[in-house]
């Protein structure tokens, strides 16, 4: 439909939707207790660091934790050296750039950067940077340039202690916008977040968003479409993800307020966290999306704190949409197996398969995922991956999985797999367990699992687990399913995560090649212990939204130290040179040029 448009009557029609719907733009995007003036104009986007100071200070604890302090007299050097120890800035409010809709050209949005300041002809200087000529601007005293050779201009203007700049590429006119605050415009990200990237979405114009969204839905559904030869169970999975991450999109856009991804380190514990958040009102149709994925109580909170090299927990609700889309799945799952068999086998594999898709379709109409997965070791070749999926409960699943199995060997047709497959090998509890030896496929599955792993597959009438490794992965099976049928307490039953996802990198590291070890792993080995080393995802609802938490522990900032220490020994941060000619000392560098009047 849109190639039909002539593309100079679909940019005035996008310039004239933007004009007709700037007045209805949201005018209150600081804190809630913040009035703002009704005439500001609030950018698309803000990036923002809290301070040059609290980056400073953050450098210190990097350098330490890596036992490198010595090299935080470096930074200090260089910033002295190649950026006049920031003279003029003032280096504890924050600082960055907003982004606003070009009205030159409009389908490019605009950055204009802002930069405290607490004396203006020194910050001027500053930026100069020993080869930019200052000029005022003529009848503008708030404003002046800096011109760097013929080519290059940054225009500047000074308003509320802030010096708003945009380069060569921005127009004259850019300057002329009517600036919130930065500092309290940026209030709540600089107190949350160190360093921060927020789109306001209240602020983009709704012709915008309304064009925008139809575009990336049209693309979207068209590639949700069937393609060539591909099974209907797959299309149907396919199709439903899209369909999910379209409508989560559709509502992020027409009710959300502020996405929001930012970064903090806490100086007591020295973890660091990131976060990306997204939010609405608290009563909108995005907000009551996502507290409909609440997490339940899972069925495997006994495993969930169990130490582990990583484990994997989802304990999802999903919606009424979102079951029909699996039972639909599971119906086209089913078809697609039993029409992939000869005819002489597929009435039988279609009876075997019956009760057990009507579990798996009973299970998703109940609208909760619960599942975890686990690696366990801590030596080469002793690893152990474990999984398991709660069902709803069918006292025949175990022997009707059994039977499938069995049919399925006996009927194998030369299929080497299913030649391996050794049906009811052990005994759990009175059930079956079926094993099926695996070959590792490279050396990295080798050094964690061995040369001849087995993977374990065991159902009960209320899961189905598998347990893949070596001699150990089956007495791991055991334990877990005997901790699992121990009462949960009160603590873990708590535990109402929707998804997280925890690790323990230096469980990672006895995996790792001790012949031909690289830099990165022997930094790592001397940054994480085993109290330092976890990092932690988790996903969870807000009473606005939904917030992804990602959170380090200190090992990982003395991994970060040790990385940025190495590439400044090999040459980043050495101060700068002219020509041929040895660094001057601080104290005999030239004087910057002065302001031209």
């Amino acid at each position: 439909m849109f190639r039909r448009i002539d593309l100079g009557v679909w940019v005035r029609l996008l310039f004239v939707t933007t004009l007709l719907t700037v007045n209805a733009l949201p005018r209150e995007l600081c804190s809630a207790a913040e009035k703002v003036d009704s005439e500001t104009d609030f950018p698309l986007m803000v990036f923002n660091v809290a301070s040059l100071q609290r980056l400073r200070d953050h450098a210190d604890l990097m350098f330490e934790s890596a036992e490198r302090a010595d090299l935080t007299e470096r930074v200090d050097q260089w910033t002295v050296e190649t950026l006049k120890e920031t003279k003029g800035i003032d280096r504890r409010r924050p600082f960055g750039m907003m982004t606003y809709l070009n009205t030159d050209e409009f389908i490019r949005p605009m950055g204009i950067s802002y930069i405290p300041i607490e004396n203006l002809d020194e910050a001027l200087q500053t930026l100069a940077y020993d080869s930019g000529t200052i000029s005022p601007v003529e009848g503008e005293p708030d404003r002046f340039d800096i011109r760097y050779g013929e080519s290059f201009t940054l225009r500047t203007r000074y308003l509320n202690e802030y010096l708003f700049m945009v380069g060569p590429d921005g127009s004259k006119s850019a300057l002329d916008l009517r600036f919130p605050d930065p500092a309290k415009l940026t209030a709540k990200l600089s107190d949350r977040y160190d360093i921060a990237a927020s789109v306001l979405i209240k602020t983009i114009p709704p012709g915008m968003k309304l064009l925008g969204l139809e575009a990336v839905k049209n693309q979207a559904i068209a590639n949700l479409q069937q393609r060539d030869d591909e099974p209907e169970s797959v299309y149907r999975l396919r199709r439903a993800n899209g369909e999910a991450w379209v409508d989560i999109l559709d509502k992020v856009v027409n009710y959300g307020e502020e996405f929001t991804i930012g970064g903090q380190l806490d100086p007591a514990t020295k973890h660091a966290v990131i976060e990306l958040d997204i939010s609405g009102t608290s009563d909108s149709k995005l907000a009551k999306l996502f507290q409909n994925m609440t997490g339940k109580r899972t069925y495997f909170g006994n495993l969930v704190a169990n130490p582990s090299t990583f484990t994997m927990s989802v304990s999802w609700q999903m919606e009424e949409k979102q079951r029909k889309q699996f039972v639909t799945y599971f119906e086209a799952a089913q078809r697609d197996l039993v029409k992939n068999a000869s005819s002489d086998q597929a009435d039988e594999l279609a009876k075997l398969l019956d009760p057990i898709f009507q579990t798996l379709m009973a299970s998703a109409e109940t609208g909760h995922i619960d599942a975890f997965a686990q690696l366990t070791g801590m030596e080469q070749e002793n690893f152990v991956l474990m999984a398991g999926i709660k069902v709803s409960t069918s006292r025949n699943l175990p022997s009707q999985i059994t039977q499938l199995l069995e049919f399925l060997q006996e009927n194998s047709n030369g299929n080497e797999i299913l030649l391996k497959l050794d049906p009811d090998a052990e005994r759990i509890e009175s059930l079956p367990v079926h094993r099926l030896p695996v070959e590792s496929p490279n050396e990295e599955s080798q050094r964690l699992f061995g040369e001849s792993p087995q993977l374990y597959i065991y159902t009960t009438p209320q899961a189905l687990w598998l347990s893949f490794g070596g001699e150990l992965a089956l007495d791991a099976l055991k334990e877990a399913v005997a901790q699992v049928a121990l009462p949960q307490t009160s603590q873990k039953g708590r535990n109402r995560i929707p998804f997280q996802f925890v690790t323990h990198a230096k469980n990672w590291l006895t995996a790792a090649d001790s012949e031909n070890p690289s830099g990165f792993t022997e930094r790592a080995e001397a940054s994480f212990d085993s109290d330092n080393d976890a990092m932690t995802l988790e996903f969870r609802p807000t009473d606005r939204g939904v917030k992804l938490r990602l959170e380090l522990e200190s090992g990982f900032l003395g991994l970060m130290g040790r990385g940025i220490s190495n590439g400044m020994e090999n040459g980043f941060f050495r101060p700068p040179r002219r020509g041929n000619q040895e660094q001057l000392p601080v104290e005999t560098a030239p004087e910057p040029p002065a302001v031209t009047k």
